[in-house]
């Protein structure tokens, strides 16, 4: 109708679904390749669901470029710990914790997501591990909140967007969508959902209140910096 067309080189198909299944997409005749991972919009989609590929991808990404700032900016004396704080929120921050509204993580993948954080403060103070100062200290030096904390009010913040959300919205659907299946085995998987229901628990109010509360903006904000 627009006149645009679909570049078949360029274009992937992914399913989530059970391994072992294909999907026969074919465009004018030609078959579409089905992949296993997807980057969209800078987030590493997984066939299987999981999210931790993409968050494993943020840490490597942060990763190179601690080492790429390392020597040339955080262990330079002469630039202020203010330029370089600067510098960790603006850039350092966003690249390390991008797409986290929608993350669910384990606690092996907050540790990690720490590690790096940690690091990247400590080379801002000009100390290792080996000098064992607490995280604690460290940020209460350099004022800042860990990123569990960041990640966490920015959870909150998001989660009361979708109660404040009309409810035919395409997103408010999805999330309220409900997939009836048999439990299995093991430990309950940890959710998106429940993770920031507990959290609305840990800070004193019931789901019925918070929802209330959500409705409006500015108190809400106030209750997830609280």
């Amino acid at each position: 109708m627009y006149g645009m067309e679909i570049n078949k080189k360029k274009t992937k198909v992914m399913g989530i679904i059970q391994e072992g299944e294909g999907l026969r997409i074919q465009i004018q005749g030609e078959a579409i390749e089905q992949v296993q991972q997807f980057t969209y919009l800078g987030v590493k989609i997984d066939n299987n669901g999981k999210q931790e590929p993409d968050i494993e991808d943020r840490i490597d990404k942060a990763g190179k470029l601690y080492h790429a700032l390392n020597w040339k900016f955080l262990k330079k004396k002469e630039i202020s710990t203010k330029t370089k704080m600067t510098v960790y929120k603006i850039i350092f921050r966003p690249v390390l914790t991008y797409g986290y509204e929608s993350w669910s993580t384990t606690g092996k993948i907050k540790s990690n997501i720490q590690t790096m954080e940690m690091k990247f403060l400590r080379g801002i103070k000009g100390i290792t591990r080996m000098d064992r100062v607490r995280n604690e200290n460290v940020r209460n030096e350099l004022e800042v909140n860990s990123i569990e904390s960041y990640v966490g009010e920015r959870h909150m913040g998001w989660w009361g967007h979708l109660q404040r959300m009309e409810d035919d919205r395409q997103v408010k659907k999805v999330w309220e969508a409900r997939i009836e299946e048999k439990p299995k085995r093991g430990r309950p998987q940890q959710t998106w959902d429940g993770a920031n229901k507990r959290e609305i628990q840990r800070r004193g109010k019931k789901l019925k209140e918070a929802k209330e509360l959500a409705t409006n903006r500015a108190e809400w904000k106030k209750f997830i910096r609280s």
